[in-house]
């Protein structure tokens, strides 16, 4: 058989076994049913994005006082200010600071008054719930001492409000032994006012 001829049926054998191989990929799904086209474009939307984190402000007025066994007693008015953030878990963690306004004793002192008081917030959200839990962090000015009780009592405070239209009032009121017969009082009106994200 002639060379030429021999190249021309093997030629003619290749463009037979392509065709059949292209007739076949082109109607045949190589991925079976639950099998999951890595090249194919989803249909369904994508995810959205992650539930937003809440930012709130905080505000609080507390009128405090010591009052001493022996008679008489220190008073003072705190304003504190501050911001929390509300996780999607309900988790609330935030920072404040107290600032002293007026203050004073029955008798005289010669104690230097605390002026600010720096305070962690936790707390937890459930629903339209909100609890908080203040921690103070530190005080100034160094050496100083509250007289009216704000610093031993605001760890006592368990304010738990409400929330209604991105508000939160509530007062929180406590009462605790100094552990020498007097005892502090401290009645505080917390406010949340919610920033982003409610």
């Amino acid at each position: 058989m002639r060379r030429g001829v021999k190249i021309a049926i093997w030629v003619g054998v290749f463009a037979a076994c392509a065709g059949a191989g292209a007739y076949v990929a082109a109607h045949t799904n190589p991925f079976p049913p639950g099998v999951e086209d890595p090249g194919a474009r989803s249909t369904t939307p994508p995810p959205t994005g992650a539930p937003a984190i809440e930012r709130w402000s905080l505000s609080m007025q507390s009128a405090t006082r010591h009052e001493l066994h022996v008679g008489g007693a220190c008073r003072s008015a705190w304003t504190t200010t501050g911001s929390v953030t509300v996780a999607p878990n309900g988790s609330v963690e935030g920072r404040a600071v107290a600032r002293v306004g007026a203050w004073g004793c029955d008798f005289p002192v010669a104690q230097v008054q605390t002026r600010m008081v720096r305070m962690r917030v936790e707390g937890r959200r459930s629903g339209d719930r909100i609890l908080l839990d203040l921690t103070i962090a530190s005080s100034s000015p160094d050496g100083s001492q509250d007289l009216g009780g704000f610093t031993q009592s605001v760890h006592d405070l368990v304010p738990q409000g409400d929330i209604a239209d991105g508000h939160a009032k509530t007062r929180a009121r406590v009462a605790r032994s100094d552990g020498d017969l007097g005892r502090y009082v401290n009645d505080s009106r917390v406010q949340l006012t919610c920033a982003t994200g409610c």
